[in-house]
């Protein structure tokens, strides 16, 4: 858990073709274009006239633009793993409003300094009938970086992402093995004591 930096996963994180009976590509198209137009949306408040506005002042129209296509519950429970059922009902809303504060701050002071970053997208792939992953490349700085963003179609919500591969890497695997790391020694008391600091260190 020494190495928890959420600065850099949602940092990066803005930044077989295989048509199964009841996905039509129209659909996976549409859903593609609303992945591209939230981030592009996103981007646009970041760098509305350069603004250094802090995160508070943006929290709740990031938040807004976001879980349109971000289901951070589902992201979050899937990073913890087993380890969210150490926590009871009022540590669970605690380290889900600890940990969206942190990554949502963290892209925030990443993305709104220096240029925007250019996005491009291509065709979403099917990996289940109700899973599929689309491909992106960030140019930030002068460097490409390969984003693959993994979406289910959850009820009542369509297709949400649930996990982000940066670089081939999952940050659902790779944060929850920090969790569970923490985990073999530590308390979510303790976990929640560490999202606190880490929130006033960022």
């Amino acid at each position: 858990m020494n190495s928890f930096s959420l600065r850099s996963l949602f940092a990066i994180l803005l930044l077989t073709v295989a048509v199964l009976p009841n996905l039509r590509s129209n659909d996976l198209n549409n859903t593609k274009d609303a992945l591209e137009s939230t981030l592009n949306r996103l981007l646009d408040v970041l760098h509305a006239n350069h603004s250094t506005a802090p995160y508070s002042v943006k929290k709740d129209q990031i938040i807004g633009i976001l879980n349109q296509q971000f289901s951070f519950d589902v992201i979050i429970q899937r990073s913890l793993g087993r380890n969210w059922n150490k926590l009871n009902d009022s540590q669970k809303d605690e380290v889900y409003t600890l940990i969206t504060d942190l990554v949502l701050q963290s892209y925030t002071l990443e993305l709104q300094d220096g240029p925007r970053p250019e996005l491009t997208f291509y065709e979403p792939k099917v990996i289940t009938s109700s899973k599929i992953v689309i491909e992106s490349i960030v140019l930030l700085n002068e460097s490409k970086i390969n984003i693959s963003y993994r979406l289910a179609n959850i009820k009542d919500r369509g297709w949400q992402v649930y996990d982000v591969l940066v670089e081939g890497i999952s940050m659902v695997s790779n944060y929850r093995k920090q969790f569970d790391e923490h985990f073999l020694k530590k308390s979510a008391s303790e976990l929640i004591d560490l999202l606190k600091t880490k929130f006033k260190e960022a």
